[in-house]
């Protein structure tokens, strides 16, 4: 009975640093948003989120003032976004209090709810942004391109 115990005691603590690190590496990429459903490579970068934002306001015809408008704001978004990534440093860090928390011998759970948490309200606060600046650029439209807009956007969720 203990080898049974001690055996799904690892391949628990092997699923969990899985998690963990796995959270722990997309919270550190710079990610934009939530990205449910989406590959990494779709992710990854200035344009993962924007690019495909930008295609949402595409074949809106959009007038110059509004293209100017629309790319002045994706522009200082993706900015402030440059700012705000964790440096290097902090993502080492990161990745070092994983592994602590993996190889502990004290395993500390309110320690690690705390962290994770940290990470999730990180990844919603960016999630809200990304939503803030689409709503930004939604009401630089036109009644005719928001409806069009809505319907591209219940075409594009309803693949």
């Amino acid at each position: 009975m203990m080898k049974k115990n001690t055996l799904k005691a690892g391949l628990l603590a092997i699923v969990a640093s899985s998690v963990l690190l796995t959270a722990g590496v997309s919270a550190g990429e710079g990610h934009h948003g939530s990205h449910e459903g989406k590959s990494y490579h779709q992710m990854k970068g200035e344009r993962g989120g924007h690019h495909d934002m930008r295609k949402m306001f595409r074949g809106l015809d959009l007038t110059d003032e509004q293209k100017t408008e629309i790319k002045a704001l994706f522009t200082a978004h993706r900015d402030e976004m440059k700012q705000n990534r964790p440096s290097k440093e902090q993502r080492a860090a990161q990745k070092s209090q994983m592994l602590d928390f993996i190889t502990s011998t004290n395993f500390n759970e309110d320690e690690v709810r705390q962290a994770l948490a940290a990470k999730q309200e990180a990844r919603q606060q960016k999630a809200v942004d990304m939503l803030k600046l689409q709503n930004q650029a939604y009401q630089l439209l036109t009644p005719e391109q928001q409806e069009k807009f809505k319907q591209r956007f219940e075409k594009h969720h309803n693949r």
